[in-house]
């Protein structure tokens, strides 16, 4: 039969990639109708890339951990809505790690992830360590996703709708990839990013295998990232997409969340289904990507859909078990807490309730500063610091190397505003206290951005300017990065922290924003 071909341009990293599609697959496309649906969040802050699963009655999940060591951190939940950081399975990994694959295989636990331009495995009995070293999976491209077929041979599945074959132990490709699947045609007229074929994540079910994919690129405009479905009698295809495509999208820039996508199918208590994704939220970039969550049904004809209805118990806030504040006063570094790019037990002692952190770099930037993922789209943070001699030390929100801002002590007495790429006014108040210690507090609401410091007579005290950071993210920035607070030591000596504190302002924890979504009996589109 004789199909005319339509083709569409895309304009790929500097280059045209052409997409033709038959004229049965744009009418196909053609009757897509916006049918916008509701995420509610399980992380807010930079909880990019999750990926889940299910063991018995546990769930285990993690995420993409860039530039921070130790990396990968895994959250245990029994419900879905309660979660809790048990382990970290990466320490001082060479290169960012993207979308890691976390699965379960013949009583083993894997996690697969692209990094410094390969893939690597790490394994472990149980998720809460301890992990295996790194191995290299020897094949390029991001995203892994690992299936197993009917003969127990393993593969693993990539970007660019490419997939290979693994050694029986799933520690090592054994075939070069090939290309099998082509993905969804996605409308010419759609505002994308890219088409960027990517995150394909497997599931069987019945005799049919399902591929979940991202596509239309994870930033861009609001409406760009998106899941796509498609499934086979085999791990490798031939792929029929799915009629419900785009499963998950953002269908107008005026909803709660952009570039919806990355999504992984997890089944949940009580036989619910659900999708597990990430995305920006609107007016929030700053925060990076959060981990989301829908509720997906299964068709009589075996494919599936966003639910039209929430499950019982989802009108309830999620928690999440993971205090940021720190009173120092174990002899371990708590788990919330990350250097940027390199971890280094030595920099660091823990004792008689306080925190001493050997100084590194030039400025806050080259710092390695330790930061924590803030969970709040407003708070506040302080801490009580004294420096030696030659030393710098204090708060930052910490973007980038090249892009900060904080407060700090010096050793000459003076307490100092640091920021970089961030406006710098005329002026900025720099108080001298003459003396080396001092209590600091960053207030960061919704993006506003206030500097205070304890006066002798211990009343705090605001330092002019204050800032409004909402264009500090990866649209204007690059790098994927996100804006967490922090404590940082520079210089030649050393600082003291006797404690760090994090407080949720009023409104915007976790717990208020689930307070505020749609009811378990709705899943209209969700805007605010």
């Amino acid at each position: 039969m004789y199909y005319r071909n339509l083709c569409s341009a895309f304009l790929v990293i500097g280059t045209f990639s052409l997409a033709c599609v038959t004229t049965a697959v744009a009418e196909e496309i053609a009757s897509v109708a916006a049918r916008p649906t509701t995420a509610k969040p399980l992380l807010i802050g930079n909880w990019a890339d999750p990926s889940i699963v299910k063991d018995g009655d546990d769930y285990y999940m993690t995420h993409s951990s860039f530039d921070y060591q130790p990396g990968l951190l895994v959250w245990h939940s029994k419900d879905l809505q309660t979660w809790r950081p048990i382990s970290r399975a990466v320490v001082n990994h060479q290169g960012s790690i993207w979308a890691p694959e976390m699965i379960k295989h013949d009583g083993l636990f894997y996690i697969y992830y692209p990094a410094s331009g390969g893939n690597f495995v790490v394994t472990a009995k149980h998720p809460k360590g301890p992990w295996s070293a790194p191995k290299s999976l020897s094949v390029k491209h991001i995203d892994p996703g690992h299936v197993v077929d009917k003969e127990g041979k393993r593969y693993v599945h990539l970007s660019g709708g490419r997939a290979a074959e693994l050694s029986s132990d799933g520690l090592r490709t054994v075939t070069e990839p090939k290309k099998v699947y082509k993905g969804w045609p996605i409308p010419a007229d759609w505002p994308i990013e890219c088409p960027c074929l990517e995150s394909p994540k497997l599931n069987k079910r019945g005799d049919w295998y399902y591929l979940t994919s991202a596509q239309g690129g994870t930033a861009g405009p609001a409406t760009s990232h998106m899941v796509v479905s498609a499934r086979s009698r085999g791990p490798l295809g031939p792929w029929e997409n799915s009629p419900h495509n785009p499963i998950i999208r953002t269908w107008d820039r005026d909803e709660t969340w952009w570039s919806k996508g990355h999504g992984t199918l997890v089944e949940g208590p009580r036989g619910n289904w659900f999708c597990v994704l990430h995305g920006w939220r609107n007016g929030f970039a700053s925060l990076g990507r959060a981990t989301l969550i829908e509720p997906i049904e299964w068709t009589e004809d075996g494919w599936f859909k966003v639910a039209d209805r929430w499950p019982e118990g989802w009108d309830k806030a999620v928690k999440i078990e993971m205090p940021l504040a720190d009173e120092f006063d174990s002899d371990k570094l708590g788990i919330q807490w990350q250097f940027h790019r390199h971890y280094d037990p030595k920099r660091f002692k823990l004792a008689e309730g306080s925190l001493t952190l050997k100084a590194a770099g030039t400025h806050a930037g080259d710092s390695m500063p330790l930061c924590v993922m803030p969970l709040d789209r407003a708070y506040e943070i302080e801490t009580e610091v004294e420096v030696d001699g030659g030393t710098t030390a204090g708060l930052v929100l910490f973007f980038s190397p090249e892009v900060y801002v904080g407060m700090a002590i010096s050793s000459d007495g003076v307490v100092r505003r640091i920021q970089k790429t961030i406006k710098r006014y005329g002026w900025t108040a720099e108080p001298k206290i003459d003396r080396k210690k001092v209590e600091l507090r960053i207030v960061n609401d919704k993006q506003d951005i206030r500097f205070y410091y304890k006066d002798s007579a211990g009343d705090w005290q605001i330092i002019q300017p204050s800032l409004e950071i909402s264009s500090t993210h990866h649209n204007a920035l690059g790098g994927w990065h996100a804006v967490r607070p922090g404590l940082f030591t520079t210089g030649k000596g050393q600082a003291r922290f006797s404690h760090f504190r994090y407080r949720p302002l009023d409104g915007t924890s976790l717990s208020a924003v689930n307070a505020q979504a749609a009811k378990p009996e709705q899943a209209d589109g969700e805007k605010d």
